[in-house]
């Protein structure tokens, strides 16, 4: 059992060291200039190479699956869906923002009164809570004032119906996103 130990040990360390060796990057050194002969140029430097510092042990060894490298749509937090960003920008487009956070996942609108109706005013804050396509990862809140006879905006409720309306919008359009940009990185 031992002797086992060792040979898997030696086999890992010499593997380990291989790889190591690789990947460095470093030129080999020029070797001694034989008299008589010219002096040849050093070879043009190569453009540096970008360091992958997201390989672990297990990916330089080939024994675990690299991460993919195709980043679609718009760049977002680790746990914010770019489709579900993407989605409630294009849901909201009728109003400007006060605010957005895409590292966070939040954005908050500015106050918007409809045409139909100046005397009453909404806000919207969305909440994008994790990168899985489902319903429990967007989270609307729908602020509604009206403007009171002093000339004071009040606060009042709304129908939970229109924030469960909007949250269904957002998770519509995003499965088109979605649909729409692996359709493109499938082409592409």
């Amino acid at each position: 059992m031992p002797a086992l130990h060792y040979r898997l040990s030696t086999v890992f360390a010499a593997s380990l060291s291989l790889a190591l060796a690789g990947c460095s990057s470093s030129a080999p050194a020029p070797g001694p200039q034989v008299a008589g002969q010219p002096a040849t140029a050093p070879a043009a430097p190569s453009p540096p190479h970008e360091i992958d510092t997201d390989a672990t042990i297990w990916t330089v060894l080939g024994m675990a699956k690299e991460q993919n490298q195709l980043q679609i749509g718009p760049q977002t937090g680790s746990q914010v869906s770019p489709i579900l960003w993407q989605a409630a920008l294009d849901t909201l487009n009728f109003v400007k923002f006060a605010s957005q956070d895409p590292l966070g996942g939040s954005m908050i609108t500015d106050w918007y009164s409809p045409k139909s109706n100046p005397n009453v005013r909404y806000r919207i804050t969305v909440f994008i809570l994790s990168r899985a396509l489902a319903s429990d990862s967007v989270s609307v809140t729908v602020d509604r004032q009206e403007l009171s006879p002093t000339g004071q905006w009040v606060a009042t409720t709304i129908a939970r119906k229109v924030e469960d309306d909007l949250e269904t919008k957002i998770l519509y359009r995003a499965r088109q996103l979605k649909r729409a940009w692996m359709a493109q990185a499938k082409a592409s």
